[in-house]
């Protein structure tokens, strides 16, 4: 598979039209087949429309007229950008053929940015079963997404391989709308040219939740770009850690309270307490054993549990409490007590303040990209005193007890 360099700034923004691109990549293809132009003894060939079609798709037995007027046009276009120079125009009414000087198209990838894309990649977006406007449009769109993958050293074996640019920003490269990138999102996922990592999770922005973007990558990168994700959700995301929503004093001191008679009661003290205090701890526990349970297997649901995923749904399994206990107590037989599970795994307080973690997941969010958040300090992650939002990340996990969370 040929790999082929294009100059960045040529192929993403308002440069040049999706003729432009087209022809572009078509005029580069011809660079590197062409041993006089490749080692620059010459910068001057002959060029036919019918050669920069073949060179893009192959032999057809017609090439469409769209194409190849796309095509003409294009050689136009790079004319009037100066990016080449038509010497003469052999041009007749069955055949467009070019003098052209190709000095001005020679890439420096020491220098300037580029960007790198693959022949057969080519090949499979003008070959697809869409109308060929489309199809043009659309291989503009796939150079924009590449455009944007990281190639800073921090990605270190992922440099080149992700990208985590917003719809809008690839958007404004392709030059085309937010809703039409939806669209070739669609096609280009389904003929596996590239692979999409949707989240449905947010991540905090002050005191505001933001929406976490999508991840790009090939779609050979797929588990690369599903690991990258995944990690970041962990680290960042809201569903992907405990919540501590705005509670009082009294309500956790409570929730304590209810872990410390379970305890009790594990230990044969059970006949130390009423009915009353009983029920109040077998519904804190069986409530919230049910929540800890959702949150296991919506993390054992994904497609790829990364290292950090299965130390955390391990932790989580810890918390789970033993609710046979509780069946030494006839008088819990009597009839079906528990309600709907709430938030504090207990009897609800009201309070003005106090979300939950679905709540919080409803409130306005904020267009916003992988990376942009700043690792949360230890000094915030571990002021409990402050009864604000608090989250634990992955790194906090071994130093705070999940007890004192609810």
């Amino acid at each position: 598979m040929d790999k082929l360099f294009l100059k960045k700034d040529l192929v993403t923004g308002i440069t040049l039209t999706q003729d432009g691109v087209l022809a572009y990549i078509a005029l580069r293809i011809i660079m590197d087949d062409s041993i006089s132009l490749y080692n620059k003894s010459s910068s001057v060939d002959c060029v036919s429309v019918n050669r920069m079609a073949y060179l893009l798709m192959g032999s057809q037995k017609k090439y469409e007229k769209i194409f190849l007027d796309s095509l003409q046009r294009g050689i136009y276009e790079l004319q009037l950008a100066n990016v080449i120079r038509v010497l003469q125009d052999f041009s007749t009414k069955t055949s467009n053929e070019y003098l052209l000087d190709f000095l001005n198209l020679y890439l420096d990838t020491e220098k300037e940015q580029f960007v790198t894309i693959f022949s057969e990649e080519i090949y499979k977006i003008l070959a697809c079963e869409e109308i060929m406007k489309k199809k043009i449009s659309m291989l503009k769109y796939f150079v924009a997404i590449v455009s944007t993958f990281n190639w800073s050293k921090s990605m270190r074996k992922l440099q080149g391989k992700i990208g985590t640019m917003s719809m809008e920003y690839i958007a404004s490269q392709a030059d085309i709308s937010s809703r039409t990138c939806i669209r070739y999102n669609v096609i280009l996922s389904e003929k596996k040219l590239i692979y999409i990592y949707k989240s449905n999770d947010k991540v905090r922005d002050g005191d505001k939740l933001r929406q976490i973007k999508n991840c790009y990558s090939r779609y050979a990168d797929k588990e690369t770009c599903e690991e990258y994700a995944s990690n970041y959700e962990n680290w960042y995301g809201v569903q992907h850690k405990i919540v501590l929503t705005q509670k009082n004093k009294e309500q956790a001191d409570n929730n304590r309270r209810l872990a410390q008679i379970y305890n009790r009661i594990c230990d044969g003290y059970g006949d130390a307490y009423d009915k009353s205090t009983i029920r109040e701890v077998q519904k804190y526990v069986t409530n919230k054993n049910k929540a800890i349970q959702k949150e296991i297997d919506a993390k054992n649901a994904q497609e790829h549990l990364t290292d950090s995923d299965k130390v955390w749904i391990r932790k989580l399994k810890e918390q789970l409490r033993e609710e046979n206990i509780f069946e030494q107590f006839d008088f819990l037989k009597e009839g079906c007590f528990l309600n709907e599970v709430d938030d504090n795994w207990g009897e609800p307080v009201p309070m003005e303040h106090d979300f939950s973690v679905e709540e919080m997941l409803d409130m306005p969010a904020m267009g916003g990209e992988f990376g942009e958040q700043n690792n949360v300090s230890d000094n915030e992650s571990r002021d409990k005193n402050d009864h604000g939002i608090f989250c634990v990340t992955g790194k906090d996990s071994d130093c705070i007890d999940i007890e004192d969370l609810y």
